[in-house]
């Protein structure tokens, strides 16, 4: 008996049937984050003599801008078939349920595309950060010099120049924390594009903006809360009220944006 809800088969087609429609889309978004992943390592060997967006720190930063900005444009072009009303049709009665479809979008959104940005990272980053050293190596070698050109893996690896395991935890905490914040911000803006019918994404960026400036003027700010306990100089001592507080923001606000995700998927359906 199929189940109305779940069916790993159907589930299954499902995914085959996105990857058959939107595989040359995909392809063409790869190429062009390659083709400017390329264009700044010739930028960086050629105007950087110390190559520091080849070492450690640089990297870190090199993958999180480029994931994070490509990550948010990918997620908000996974619904773009809804502004097309023939497409829409098509795809709102696929013979699957909501719960399904949302899932394809949860996985491909927040775990595929990551991973897949991960993969092409490392194959053509880690031959550059290979050169940089060695080219480091040979034209600025000294004894005081202090370059950390270890290949950094997010949620892997953490700076070795810092000193202690505090250093490594911090390191862990702030990619845990750019992933949550990452997944929460693509949760958005494909809720958005779901939810909106003209204009989704300007929209959806407007509403955000607006939401933003309205809590600075109330004086809201994200809080880091016990996440930040070592950040400081001193240990700062949690209770378990404050821990769950912090874990309860921090990982149930892109929950929430998901489920709305879910619902706003539901309602595209009975619409």
């Amino acid at each position: 008996m199929t189940n109305s809800i779940f069916d790993f088969s159907r589930f299954g087609r499902l995914l085959r049937a996105h990857w058959a429609e939107n595989w040359r889309d995909y392809a063409w978004f790869a190429g062009v984050l390659i083709i400017l992943d390329l264009i700044t390592m010739a930028i960086a060997f050629s105007k950087d003599s110390s190559y520091s967006l080849f070492q450690y720190s640089g990297q870190a930063q090199w993958y999180m801008t480029g994931l994070s900005m490509s990550a948010v444009i990918f997620a908000g072009r996974y619904f773009r078939y809804l502004l097309n009303p023939g497409a829409s049709l098509i795809a709102l009665m696929r013979p699957a349920s909501v719960f399904e479809k949302w899932l394809m979008a949860f996985l491909v959104i927040s775990i595929l595309y990551p991973l897949a940005y991960t993969l092409l990272y490392m194959i053509f980053n880690y031959p550059a950060v290979q050169m940089a050293k060695n080219m480091s190596e040979q034209l600025l070698a000294c004894d005081n010099c202090h370059r950390d050109f270890h290949f950094f893996l997010p949620l892997l690896t953490t700076d070795m120049a810092g000193q202690g395991s505090h250093s490594a935890e911090n390191s862990m905490k702030g990619q845990m924390i750019f992933f949550l914040l990452l997944s929460g911000t693509q949760a958005l803006l494909a809720g958005g594009t779901a939810y909106f019918k003209r204009s989704p994404v300007l929209r959806t960026v407007l509403g955000t903006f607006l939401l933003f400036v309205i809590s600075m003027w109330m004086g809201i700010s994200p809080q880091l809360g016990t996440l930040a306990g070592h950040f400081g100089k001193l240990a700062v001592q949690h209770s378990a009220m404050e821990y769950a507080l912090t874990y309860s923001l921090w990982l149930g606000l892109p929950l929430l944006l998901w489920v709305a995700l879910f619902f706003h998927i539901k309602e595209r359906e009975v619409a």
